[in-house]
């Protein structure tokens, strides 16, 4: 057999570093420690081989790897049998018997000749993707681990494998491992005495080959044996693991980079490389899935640049993935294909012949595409897919990531384009924004303090009355629906099934029923919920699964639950969908008249959501720039601010009836008469009062919600009506001004409630007033 050695080039020049022979030596020492144990049935075997060598003690001696090694045939092919199983296949498996040190190979296996020889001659000594110098390195690490354990007695922790990239005959790529096991292998020392090394010395400060390389010369020792290499593919773990990292480290700036990447590495995977491979994720705004022009362009269904068209087929494609989420296989695309696909019609324009459609899905929803495609007719068919397995749960992971992602773009532009500066005070922090531009980088600190002094506050709170009593009602209900529905269902089992486990679980179910309290406490419908799924829900889910008699009963109790939160959520959907239509109403309202009582004077109006909606309105003459403030464009919003609320009580008071829960809102205004300054905190994005007096606005602000009238334990809000609450007698004669106006109307009706209110904690003094808002039809255009 001809020796496999590699070309002269650097990395060869290092097997000069160290003398090294072939030597059958230490191969027949090891036979005979396993021959020694009769109970080995292969013991007679290597006393066969034993003297069969020994039998000849010339070919003990050490061989020189220029030896021609032709005339040891007979040898070496007991030696391969000894040391490899019957098993092996030369075609099929990698291994090779050589030379310590050196890219040097005598005896070795026709696939190993294929992959580590260059058109079948010469050994290729750095393989694809590996530098030269990681070549030289682990050669030399290699060399010296041997030389620390035999003649040194170091424990090193190092193991014997690389792992390369090469490229098959056959076009496909893989990864293998490669050991070089040294255990037929002398070292043996120049000279009497190896050279001195302290094991103290070389464990603290963990020596560098190169460095021991000074120390311990590799030409003070030689090698006798030789060394056995074995090749292992790797590929699928590679292969894992590089879509694993591909996958945590995919981000925005990289997203469609990724894909690409793990585009091809697909066709490695499935151990088919003249496929193609493209995935095209199908993230959702707004519910609906949408396509991004970035993964698109070159993707066999949906690359053909007509937008129309595309979107067509990609409703086309959804319609299907959603109706068949099993692989689409078409081992030949034809006229029958598109006919019955039509949004394959361009398969065979770019002279795909065969395709498979695989629809990625997680928990029932489709993620995204991945598409295989090939020009030649059969080459793609059901049994490579099975090899995805270990991809898809990655695969899934980036579709989600890459759904985060669009997300967090969307934010980007939610954030910048529509929680942008109001008008009104924008100049102000445009104007911040160039004087900190003005200041040299060197000089700059924190950007100016955007503040508005002398500004009027007017604060509006449209409350849901007993919103928290509503929302607890609706679980309860909840609750005990779902009991009641428990019960039923283990009842009608019952009938079925006779398991002393039913009787238990309805034990608990009328338990839990008769303690379901009309308060609800905290926790109480957790410990309901806990207890239906990890109790009711398996049972129910296995005897669903493990008789047919019980499946109608069982669907018919699955239909009742509700799928997105697993459980009985009908009356709190419909309480959540009751406030928020609400609660909608209420803010599409006021985001129309914002726009409004702009035209009047620029105001700065923020509006947030709690139960119901609140707002507050600062209106002066910090806020407008170019146009004076006059005290009557403050009267003009506070008589608004009365008309608007009464319009808002009317507006929720038409929608209450259509709601599935009818739900009553609350109306109070707060009168604050005296100037204030505000100032924008940048860490929460909004505007906040200034100074220990203009404090206790904001005091009055968050204690009046509940606020009780003195001495009757009355609620000051109440539905249909409007409060005004102030502290001072001029105030109060303000606004009986605009309610005198406003009843003249017709809006409100007669009779106004003047009310000392309750002492709140740091406040005192406060009053208000209170009218009734006409509900009536019939109203004259204000």
């Amino acid at each position: 057999m001809k020796i496999l050695t590699a070309h002269s080039n650097n990395v060869l020049q290092d097997d000069k570093l160290i003398e090294a022979n072939i030597s059958f030596v230490p191969f027949l020492r090891f036979l005979k420690e396993k021959a020694a144990n009769d109970e080995d049935p292969r013991s007679s075997f290597y006393r066969l081989i034993i003297r069969k060598f020994e039998s000849h003690p010339e070919i003990l001696n050490p061989i020189s790897p220029t030896a021609d090694l032709s005339v040891y045939k007979e040898y070496l092919d007991l030696l391969t049998a000894a040391i490899f199983p019957i098993t092996t296949d030369t075609t099929r498996d990698i291994y090779g018997i050589g030379v310590p040190f050196k890219f040097a190979i005598f005896y070795y296996s026709e696939l190993f000749r294929q992959m580590f020889t260059e058109n079948g001659t010469g050994l290729i000594t750095v393989p694809q993707g590996i530098t030269a110098a990681k070549v030289k390195k682990d050669k030399l690490t290699w060399l010296y681990k041997l030389i620390l354990e035999r003649i040194y007695n170091f424990p090193v922790n190092y193991q014997n494998e690389i792992i390369h990239h090469i490229e098959l005959p056959d076009g496909s790529k893989r990864y293998v491992k490669v050991n070089i096991d040294p255990r037929f292998v002398d070292v043996k020392v120049k000279g009497d005495t190896p050279p001195p090394l302290d094991y103290d010395n070389y464990c603290s400060y963990q020596m560098a080959p190169d460095t021991l390389q000074k120390i311990i010369p590799p030409d003070q020792f030689y090698l006798e044996g030789f060394v056995i290499w074995t090749v292992e593919d790797v590929t699928q773990t590679e292969i894992l693991n590089n879509i694993k990292g591909l996958v945590m480290n995919m981000q925005a700036g990289n997203e469609s980079e990724t894909y690409r990447t793990l585009e091809k590495m697909i066709p490695t995977v499935m151990g088919c490389p003249d496929i193609t491979a493209h995935i095209v994720p199908f993230p959702k705004v707004n519910g609906k899935n949408v396509l991004e022009e970035q993964f698109i362009s070159t993707d066999p269904i949906l690359g053909i640049g007509h937008k129309k068209q595309q979107q067509h087929f990609f409703h086309l494609l959804i319609e299907h993935a959603a109706k068949q989420p099993t692989p689409l296989i078409i081992p030949a695309v034809n006229e029958a294909t598109v006919s019955q696909y039509p949004f394959l019609k361009y398969l065979p324009i770019k002279n795909i012949q065969s395709f498979v459609l695989f629809p990625i899905t997680h928990k029932k929803e489709i993620l995204g595409v991945l598409e295989l495609a090939s020009s030649q007719v059969n080459m793609l068919s059901a049994e490579p897919l099975w090899r995805l397995e270990s991809i898809y749960p990655l695969m899934v992971l980036m579709l989600n990531r890459s759904m985060s992602i669009l997300d967090s773009r969307i934010n980007e532009v939610l954030k910048d384009q529509f929680t942008a500066l109001q008008p009104s005070v924008e100049w102000k922090f445009t104007e911040a924004a160039w004087n900190y531009l003005l200041t040299p980088a060197e000089e700059r600190k924190d950007i100016e303090n955007i503040s508005f002094e002398e500004v009027y506050p007017l604060y509006g709170a449209i409350d849901i009355r007993n919103s928290s009593v509503q929302q607890g009602n609706a679980i309860r209900e909840d609750l005990q629906e779902q009991l009641e529905l428990i019960k039923s269902t283990l009842e009608t089992i019952a009938q079925e099934i006779h398991l002393p486990l039913l009787e238990e679980l309805m034990f608990k179910t009328e338990d839990l029923l008769a303690n379901l309290s009309d308060n609800l406490t905290a926790g109480e419908d957790l410990k309901v919920n806990e207890f239906m799924e990890q109790e009711i829900q398996p049972v129910l889910e296995h005897l669903c699964e493990g008789s047919e008699s019980l499946k109608p009963v069982l669907e018919k109790y699955f239909s009742k639950i509700d799928k997105a939160e697993g459980y009985v959520f009908r009356h709190r959907r419909e309480y959540e969908e009751s406030l928020s239509t609400i609660n909608r109403a209420i803010s599409q309202y006021l985001e129309k008249e914002r726009l409004y009582i702009q035209q009047s004077f620029p105001c700065y109006f923020e509006k947030y959501r709690t139960d119901g909606i609140e707002y507050t309105i600062y209106i002066g003459q910090s806020i407008a720039h170019e146009k004076k403030f006059d005290h009557l464009y403050l009267r003009n919003l506070r008589l608004w601010q009365l008309s608007s609320m009464a319009k808002i009580a009317r507006l929720t008071h038409k929608i209450s009836p259509r709601l599935k829960i009818p739900l009553q809102t609350t109306q109070m205004i707060l009168m604050h008469s005296s100037p204030i300054t505000i100032s924008f905190r940048s860490d929460e994005r909004r505007f906040d009062v200034e100074g220990a007096y203009n404090i206790r606005y904001e005091i009055i602000k968050k204690r009046i919600d509940k606020v009780h009238v003195k001495d009757t334990g009355e609620r000051l809000t109440q539905p249909g009506t409007i409060a005004m609450v102030y502290s001072y007698v001029r105030e109060m004669e303000e606004l009986r001004k605009y309610i005198s106006f406003l009843q003249s109307k017709n809006i409100l009706l007669p009779d106004i409630e003047m009310l000392d209110l309750e002492e709140l904690q740091g406040v005192s003094g406060l009053k208000a007033l209170r009218v009734r808002v006409n509900m009536e039809d019939t109203l004259p255009s204000a």
